[in-house]
């Protein structure tokens, strides 16, 4: 080859690697713990997971949520549970209880809402993957919209976080005033019968305020949280009762507890 011609692509690879874009790292490496997960240190659930384990797994997993401008039911104060799927395969899932205080749909609106996430996550080669997600939306309803994503399904917002990768913590999107949450608009205004609807104009983290710091909930077997009381009206949050969203207001229904759901997935 003529030694401009090489000089010329030698000089035009160096400026695609210029300003190609730069590759996102897969996962999350911001959890200090890999192996030693299991079998070490602290374990209040005896689940063989320690527990500060636990708390960093569901932190770092936690969804971004972006709700529609017309929410008018953001409220809420969720909790978590965590368990060993298998150590040979490093898999662990990883339960968020979003407890929406109310459902303010119009036609069908109710004290409680108790949808919720499942994650299913592994630890190889020094980082965590997500590998599957449950997203419940109305589940167990007359239009249940619920189902599991592959992780290629899903949205992962890095620009919000640079620590965030593929396979990192998801992007869902959550139906206005129902909670219902989806992998992805379309899969949201297709759901619950083409009622559900979602938009992209207001983003919080699952948990605004604590961070789901003393949040984890333990199992239905070992549980290390189940009374809460908050203004003085009491919920039971493993139990199988009704789930008040800390109202109960004559005018409108209760929902079912999450008892239901976390007996289902083993929880």
């Amino acid at each position: 080859m003529h030694r401009l011609a090489r000089s010329a692509l030698v000089s035009l690879a160096l400026l695609l690697c210029m300003v190609a874009p730069e590759a996102r790292a897969d996962g999350l490496a911001t959890i200090s713990y890999g192996d030693n997960c299991w079998g070490s240190g602290a374990d209040a659930d005896q689940d063989g997971l320690n527990d500060d384990c636990e708390y960093q797994l569901a932190y770092w997993f936690m969804p971004l949520l972006w709700f529609d401008s017309g929410e008018s039911g953001l409220g809420r104060r969720p909790y978590y549970s965590v368990k060993s799927v298998s150590f040979s395969t490093r898999t662990v899932q990883i339960f968020y209880l979003d407890t929406f205080f109310d459902d303010t749909g119009v036609t069908t609106g109710h004290d409680g809402d108790p949808e919720f996430q499942l994650f299913e996550v592994h630890f190889s080669g020094g980082r965590w993957y997500l590998d599957w997600a449950y997203l419940s939306a109305h589940r167990e309803s007359v239009c249940d919209s619920s189902a599991w994503y592959s992780h290629d399904q899903l949205e992962y917002d890095t620009a919000i976080d640079s620590r965030n990768g593929y396979r990192g913590w998801p992007t869902l999107y959550v139906a206005e005033d129902k909670h219902a949450t989806y992998n992805n608009l379309s899969t949201c205004d297709n759901g619950c019968l083409l009622q559900d609807y979602c938009s992209r104009t207001t983003y919080q983290f699952l948990d605004t305020s604590s961070k789901l710091v003393t949040r984890n909930v333990g199992s239905t077997t070992v549980q290390l949280i189940n009374q809460v009381v908050i203004n003085s009206k009491t919920e039971l949050l493993l139990d199988d009762v009704a789930f008040k969203g800390w109202d109960d207001q004559w005018y409108r229904a209760n929902s079912k507890g999450y008892r239901r759901h976390l007996n289902d997935f083993g929880f």
